[in-house]
């Protein structure tokens, strides 16, 4: 019998992280639909990193083994000085990608999410409107735990990044009716169905969306909310480095869709008819209790494999801060 498919929701980089199969994360205003256009073009590898410094150090590193990559990201919504672009994915270009294929990139939200993500030691999935299909797709094929890690900004949940994760569960609600549903995936999924299937419109009342606005990056919140227009994911990949292990973002090839589950036989008597109006969750939340066992709620106890000195690089970075 098939696991059933559960999924959590983390609405910040600022709460803890619990156990899970795959990490969907999201930072849909910029970061994540970023790395999406940068494959979509045609980019190679993407080497995320914590801060702007470290940043700069490994696109130097990386110029010294060979063609200097591309520095891009953003401090404060504008690009750092002497980063070749900014955070918008309206600036990337195929010709660009095709002269210099390789990439470091630095965001105040979006590469920290990955790199939290990544620590935990399972299957990182970077997800956004453009690729959410797709990238729902990816994580269900690596488990049946799905945890949605939204970045946030300034360490608090944020409106944007929370109904992009309401796109995926929907996604996910029509794809496995035994759904069970964490609370804070409740409320991503409600705040979703609240905007009346209009990304666009509810996005740009966001803090952020509001801000790049302001500071004339409006157009990339209107290619942000394409909803499904891409089949690209790129997947968190780590290799060794004098020691270490940095990150690397690869896009993923012949991602299988999974078979969908075999209908229910139909009851023999009709339901009854519900006294009240139906909680639409009602279906969603099901904590499972069989006989004597205990009550299972979600992700408590799932093994996490030892990280050791993974990531030593990103989290001496966190603590210098």
């Amino acid at each position: 019998m098939a696991k059933p498919i559960e999924a959590d929701v983390v609405l910040s980089c600022g709460e803890h992280l619990p156990a899970v199969d795959v990490w969907m994360v999201i930072d849909v205003l910029r970061a994540t639909t970023v790395i999406v256009r940068w494959f979509e073009l045609g980019g190679g590898d993407l080497f995320p990193v914590g801060s702007v410094e470290a940043a700069r150090r490994l696109a130097r590193a990386l110029a010294s083994e060979g063609a200097a990559p591309l520095l891009m990201g953003e401090e404060n919504g504008i690009p750092p000085q002497g980063f070749d672009l900014g955070n918008s994915p309206l600036d990337l270009t195929r010709d660009l990608i095709r002269e210099r294929p390789r990439a470091v990139m630095a965001t105040t939200n979006g590469t920290g999410a990955l790199l939290s993500a990544a620590a935990t030691g399972v299957p990182v999935v970077v997800a956004c409107a453009r690729n959410a299909a797709a990238a729902l797709d990816c994580a269900l094929s690596l488990g049946s735990r799905i945890g949605v890690l939204c970045a946030g900004r300034k360490r608090r949940p944020a409106w944007d990044d929370t109904i992009c994760a309401g796109v995926i569960l929907e996604e996910l609600t029509r794809r496995a009716p035994d759904l069970l549903l964490a609370d804070s995936a409740r409320l991503a999924l409600l705040t979703w169905r609240t905007s009346g299937g209009k990304l666009l419109s509810s996005m740009r009342t966001a803090d952020h969306s509001v801000f790049l606005n302001k500071i004339g990056y409006g157009p990339d919140v209107s290619f942000a909310c394409e909803i499904d227009a891409t089949s690209v994911v790129p997947v968190l990949h780590e290799e060794p480095h004098e020691g270490e292990m940095r990150a690397v973002l690869r896009n993923a090839q012949g991602i299988p869709r999974p078979a969908p589950e075999p209908p229910s036989p139909p009851s023999a008597e009709p339901a009854p008819k519900p006294l009240r109006d139906p909680d639409p969750f009602e279906g969603l939340l099901r904590y499972a209790q069989d006989g004597n066992e205990a009550p299972r709620y979600f992700f408590l106890g799932g093994a996490r494999r030892a990280v050791g000195k993974k990531m030593d690089m990103v989290l001496k970075e966190e603590e210098r801060r």
